[in-house]
C-alpha cells in the first residue's frame, strides 16, 4: 500500500529542513523549494527548474502542491483588497 501524500505547503520551514536533511539535500535546497513555493508561487514541483529533475521527482513521491483557492474577497474603501 503506497503512503499518502503530504501537502508540502503545510510544512514549516523548520519541517521542510527536516526532510531535506533525511533525504541527503544541501541545506540550500530548503530555502530554494520554499521560496519556489511562497514566493515565486509554483503551482508544481516541475516548474522548480533550478532544482535538479530527480530531486523534482522525489519530492514529488512525498508531497502534493495543489492549487491555492480564494475562499473569501475582502475590498477596502480605500481601494485595497484582501483574499484569503
Amino acid at each position: 500500500m503506497t503512503a499518502v501524500k503530504q501537502n508540502i505547503r503545510h510544512l514549516s520551514l523548520d519541517e521542510l529542513v527536516k526532510y531535506f536533511e533525511t533525504i541527503g539535500e544541501k541545506k540550500f535546497r530548503t530555502k530554494q523549494v520554499y521560496e519556489w513555493i511562497w514566493k515565486r508561487g509554483a503551482q508544481s514541483f516541475d516548474e522548480m527548474t533550478d532544482l535538479p529533475k530527480d530531486l523534482r521527482l522525489k519530492i514529488a513521491e512525498k508531497f502534493t502542491m495543489p492549487a491555492l483557492t480564494v475562499n473569501a474577497t475582502q475590498f477596502s474603501s480605500d481601494g485595497t483588497v484582501k483574499s484569503r
